[in-house]
């Protein structure tokens, strides 16, 4: 049967290529019939078009998800990373614009340029250049600022708009939502759904074939995400309607898809198995929805709403230092501005014990309003506060206590910072004995001065060095004071008082825009841009793991982290919340409402 198909299909295209007059050819019958027919069958097997009009041969699996895209009005993919699933986006609203004239594909994104390189790479720069037949049914590119748009000579077009509120006055028959996770569940349902559409072909104004109404399309695709996100609620009901009424579709694919077909090879995601922490594993390869612990103090709404910074801080590499060129992505400080270098120090060794971590929080003045009542009612009291800013998180693994307090003043100075945080315990007791010493950088060629400890006496006489600027706030750890931090923590997400990084798909879009030399820069360079977004994500993975109890005779907060779970980098951020809490009690306190606890002793 393959075999007469595809002598079929070489007489399709020599008869595209033969110089009939336009008119000749739709005036025989036969020609209309043997049109029709093809049409009806490539209509019915996509898969086949695709291999036989494009003359691009796709992997088994890539082959069902077409068919099934084909035949269902409503789909959703759920799958792994380099599952091709934006190539297989690409192939779909081609075939689709090519069998049905007068398709409207929109391809909608939380980000344009994440949707548009489905129209920039995967259609122009791979699909074009392998398949001529496609190349001469285009009739044109549209890529710009504004407009993403790929135009077909018999009136099909697709094109890309960003999934926000501004996303208005389109019209689709096959409306795709690229990683659809990233899109707010308001949006599509108010503004994108909307688009869909009929097709108004030209047979439907006949009586005869007025009630065969093609039904518009929504396809899902995504990588998968946590089981709190409306997504999973979208699975659940898609699946219902895939077993009771067939009118909707689920796939799930992990990455024994990419290993099987060779697109990955085993020594790569080996190697990605170790650069990742479990949660990202769990859901960038092995395609898990991840449901939070019942028990967790940090949900991940909580967490997730507070990712909103998009710009990264990113500290100075070494020889630029040594030829005194200056930071380009340094942040300005902003009147009345602080800032925190907040460490978390860890010396074991083992394989499951936690890395050193140090975080780069800006602490912005602003106001804020509070409700309060007195004798004369209810009324709203404006007080000064601080505003919490990530912009940078970084994970050590050098467990040498010099290299660490070296890496801890470099960081200190690219940030500009006023404050040293300091786990004081254990080891970071040896650490602080570094820091309060001169120390000479020999990457950097730069001699640092003393520090000294504000907050803890005993501390702040085990060195004593003239001149030592007094900037390390010392934490030593208890359960009151870990009980206070947690729910100084868990105060300032809810108050949405600490804003953290956006996602990485996000933060490299933001990267693309506002450093042009990422695209060409190595990987490694690559890697260093994308990092702290990376690490940013760690940390809501990290902090939705923890558990928490309340200890029956005190009340406090315990927080724990679970079997081969870190809380490295919870320990850092909050530390330096904390602190900031210290800090902030200064601009809202006044002797009636708290009973203040000086930051010095």
């Amino acid at each position: 049967m393959d075999k007469k198909i595809d002598n079929l299909m070489d007489e399709r295209q020599k008869n595209l290529h033969t110089n009939f007059p336009q008119n000749h050819y739709l005036s025989d019958p036969t020609h209309v019939k043997r049109l029709l027919d093809w049409m009806t069958f490539y209509r019915r097997n996509i898969a086949r078009f695709v291999q036989h009009y494009f003359g691009i041969t796709l992997h088994l699996y890539q082959y069902i998800i077409l068919s099934l895209m084909s035949v269902f009005p409503s789909i959703c993919i759920v799958a792994a990373r380099s599952s091709a699933k934006s190539f297989l986006i690409a192939i779909y609203a081609c075939a689709e614009c090519i069998l049905r004239p007068g398709s409207k594909v929109v391809i909608a994104s939380a980000t344009k340029k994440q949707a548009r390189l489905i129209v920039s790479e995967k259609i122009k720069k791979e699909l074009v250049p392998v398949s001529p037949l496609l190349a001469a049914e285009i009739s044109g590119f549209k890529d710009n600022q504004n407009d993403v748009e790929v135009t077909f000579h018999n009136t099909s077009s697709i094109v890309v708009v960003v999934g926000n509120e501004n996303a208005r006055g389109y019209r689709a028959t096959i409306l795709i939502y690229e990683e659809f996770r990233m899109i707010a569940k308001k949006v599509i349902d108010s503004v994108l759904s909307p688009f869909l559409v009929v097709r108004q072909a030209p047979f439907l104004f006949i009586d005869e074939y007025s009630k065969m109404v093609e039904e518009p399309k929504e396809i899902y695709i995504s990588s998968a995400w946590y089981k709190s996100h409306w997504m999973w609620t979208l699975m659940k009901s898609f699946v219902t309607e895939m077993f009771s009424k067939e009118t909707a579709c689920v796939l799930a694919m992990d990455y024994s898809i990419v290993l099987r077909h060779g697109i990955k090879t085993r020594n790569y995601l080996i190697k990605e198995r170790k650069k990742l922490d479990p949660i990202s594993w769990a859901i960038e390869y092995e395609n898990s929805m991840i449901a939070e612990n019942k028990h967790a103090y940090f949900s991940y709404e909580m967490l997730n709403k507070n990712r909103v910074t998009k710009r990264a801080f990113y500290p100075r590499q070494d020889m630029d230092v040594v030829s005194r060129t200056k930071n380009k992505y340094a942040i300005p400080k902003q009147a009345g501005e602080l800032r925190i270098i907040a460490c978390d120090i860890a010396m074991e060794t083992r394989e499951t014990s936690d890395n050193s971590v140090f975080s780069c929080i800006r602490l912005l003045p602003e106001s804020r309003e509070y409700k309060s009542s007195d004798v004369a009612g209810e009324h709203i009291e404006v007080k000064q506060g601080y505003k919490r800013q990530v912009p940078y998180l970084e994970a050590v693994d050098n467990k040498e206590t010099t290299r660490q307090a070296i890496r801890i003043k470099q960081l200190y100075y690219d940030f500009d910072a006023d404050y040293c945080v300091l786990d004081a315990r254990n080891a970071g007791i040896s650490v602080y004995d570094q820091l309060a010493k001169t120390l000479y950088d020999q990457d950097r060629n730069i001699e640092y001065k003393p520090w000294k400890c504000m907050n803890d006496k005993e501390m702040a006489e085990r060195i004593n060095i003239a001149g030592a600027e007094e900037n390390v706030f010392a934490i030593k750890a208890s359960p009151e004071l870990n009980s206070a931090i947690a729910v100084a923590m868990r105060t300032a997400l809810n108050d949405k008082m600490i804003d953290l990084l956006v996602n990485n798909e996000e933060g490299v879009d933001e990267i693309q825009t506002h450093i042009p030399e990422y695209a060409s820069e190595s990987v490694e360079m690559q890697i260093f841009y994308e990092r702290p977004y990376q690490e940013t994500t760690a940390l809501v993975n990290e902090m939705i793991r923890l558990e928490y109890t309340i200890l029956e005779q005190t009340r406090l907060v315990r927080i724990e982290n679970t079997s081969k779970s870190h809380k490295d980098r919870y320990t850092s951020v909050s530390y330096g919340n904390y602190f900031a809490s210290l800090l902030e009690q200064d601009l809202l306190s006044d002797n009636s409402d708290y009973e203040f606890t000086p930051l010095v002793n």
